[in-house]
């Protein structure tokens, strides 16, 4: 993010890196050097000083919710890594939710492949009926090897907890421990701070499909795989399919995994054609049984994706106050999904949503 922000400024984007922070030193004086802000140990004084328009929130899951309520009150706008919040406390995204509001505020969660612009245009042509009912979803985040921030293996040999890295503040809201440095270094692979595959790879192929099909909150969700192949002390599946259903449709499947990169293709089935997204950008292929007449379309980007694209989004946004394309009620929407699918696989549960409420409750 550090690198992009610089990368926009030298093309002539308003944007200036007055502050960096860091809980653990060598990070934290890298950052102050490459960026000219100034270092700051703890978040709150950060945010205490008057130069700062907006922040980037690029810690572990468990910090999002906190950091990001604390920076919207004290007047910042937000870039959320994704995703929004940690997965076990759906509580969290709704104050996030209620903060942006009460506050006035932008924020724009991590989910960079959201200023793709085929995701407007193949949402316009679903608005149009062109693939009529909607019934189905699939996509696929697959992966493979010996990923480092998957790894409990992984380590600095300059970490030192309480010399050059604050693990009491780091572990902040999460069970208090003893340090481990695989639990810093690859926090995604334990539920303390990380739904694992599910909270880091889910958001990137959820988030487009609930914003192209205009997907609200999800009505039940259920989930299975297991920890199958990395037996290092991880405590998150390798490999995970999610079931989510909505009401009155459409069902989604999604499939992620850190053990074998062969995915499935992207797409969404309707009554009358089936969107299939590849290539340059979706096509969209006629179910000749219910459109024997439909023709074949196909529908070209004329925006990819990017991390550039995304903060440009968000920049823009500080500047207009309007609302970014991967927005905290958009965030709200798939980690509720998400909450459902990690809380089902580990309980062994089939989870429904109280839409009244907004709480998930095992069946």
């Amino acid at each position: 993010h550090l690198q992009t922000m610089l990368r926009l400024k030298a093309a002539g984007e308003p944007v200036e890196i007055a502050a960096v922070c860091d809980v653990y030193q060598p990070r934290l004086e890298a950052a102050a050097k490459a960026t000219g802000g100034r270092p700051y140990g703890k978040y709150k004084e950060l945010l205490a000083s008057p130069e700062i328009d907006a922040v980037s929130i690029a810690t572990p899951d468990h910090w999002h919710a906190r950091i990001a309520c604390d920076a919207l009150d004290a007047g910042k706008d937000v870039y959320c890594e994704k995703p929004m919040t940690y997965w076990k406390d759906l509580g969290q995204a709704k104050e996030i939710v209620k903060a942006v509001k009460r506050n006035g505020r932008v924020l724009q969660v991590g989910t960079q492949g959201m200023s793709d612009d085929i995701w407007e245009l193949a949402a316009a042509r679903i608005k149009d009926g062109a693939l009529g009912g909607l019934l189905q979803a699939q996509a696929s985040d697959m992966r493979n090897g010996p990923l480092g921030v998957y790894s409990p293996l992984s380590n600095d040999w300059r970490a030192k907890p309480g010399e050059n890295l604050d693990w009491d503040t780091w572990l902040g809201p999460a069970p208090k421990r003893p340090w481990e440095p695989g639990r810093f270094f690859a926090f995604r692979s334990f539920c303390d701070y990380s739904g694992g595959v599910a909270t880091d790879f889910f958001p990137h192929i959820l988030t487009p499909l609930v914003r192209t099909m205009e997907l609200g909150f999800p009505y039940r969700a259920t989930a299975s795989g297991g920890l199958y192949q990395w037996h290092d002390g991880r405590e998150v599946p390798d490999i995970i399919t999610l079931m989510i259903e909505y009401p009155e449709g459409p069902s989604l499947m999604l499939v992620g995994s850190v053990s074998n990169d062969t995915g499935i293709p992207m797409m969404i089935r309707g009554k009358n054609a089936t969107m299939l997204f590849e290539g340059p950008g979706a096509v969209i292929e006629p179910q000749r049984a219910t459109n024997p007449e439909g023709k074949r379309e196909e529908i070209a980007r004329t925006r990819g994706a990017s991390l550039d694209e995304h903060w440009k989004d968000f920049l823009r946004c500080v500047r207009t106050r309007e609302k970014p394309r991967s927005s905290e009620l958009l965030g709200y929407r798939v980690i509720a999904a998400l909450h459902m699918g990690v809380t089902a696989y580990l309980t062994g549960r089939t989870m429904e949503f109280d839409p009244e409420r907004e709480v998930a409750r095992p069946v």
